[in-house]
């Protein structure tokens, strides 16, 4: 009896580990990847927003003479992207390349192409991949691949802050401040 019951539960051990590691290889779907998505959609649907509501004859808005227009605002984030994606697939874009003025529509489809682009190159990543050391496109800097896409994250950050501030100089209510006042 007793080899019996040390035989049983030897299964069921065997089949707790099977279906743990089974679990667990289900698991790796990314949760860093997909909390690093949901920011990212959260990211550029405020900047699109922000982009949708300036009028297209105020695109070439700048507060200062020495500052990007608003349009060249949003054109130089979708650099920014762009040369993360290029550095993550090892190819190597320029910085600081001049911003051509481009008309609402053409600003706002780059701003979306370029996006989606880099949520497509991190959708596929595994917590595994972005606990991985990279470097960053600029300087010698080796950070982790999460680190690493935070930086598309912190410049629409950044320039969302930009460019709301050239609704307000335009007399725009901010799409995020007029949901608040609803």
């Amino acid at each position: 009896m007793k080899n019996v019951i040390c035989a049983c539960l030897f299964f069921c051990g065997v089949i707790a580990a099977v279906a743990v590691s089974s679990v667990f290889a289900q698991g790796t779907s990314p949760g860093l990847a997909k909390e690093l998505v949901a920011d990212w959609e959260r990211a550029t649907a405020g900047i699109l927003e922000v982009a949708e509501a300036m009028p297209e004859e105020r695109y070439d808005f700048k507060p200062t003479p020495e500052m990007r227009t608003f349009g060249e605002q949003l054109v130089h984030v979708a650099g920014v992207v762009q040369r993360y994606m290029d550095a993550a697939k090892g190819t190597k874009s320029e910085a600081g390349q001049p911003h051509k003025t481009m008309p609402k529509a053409e600003v706002i489809r780059l701003v979306k192409e370029t996006s989606q682009a880099g949520k497509e190159m991190i959708v596929p990543l595994t917590d595994a991949q972005l606990v991985e050391q990279v470097k960053l496109p600029v300087g010698d800097r080796m950070v982790t691949r999460y680190r690493f896409w935070t930086g598309p994250l912190q410049q629409f950050a950044y320039h969302h802050g930009q460019v709301v501030i050239y609704l307000r100089l335009n007399g725009i209510v901010p799409p995020a401040t007029a949901r608040r006042a609803r």
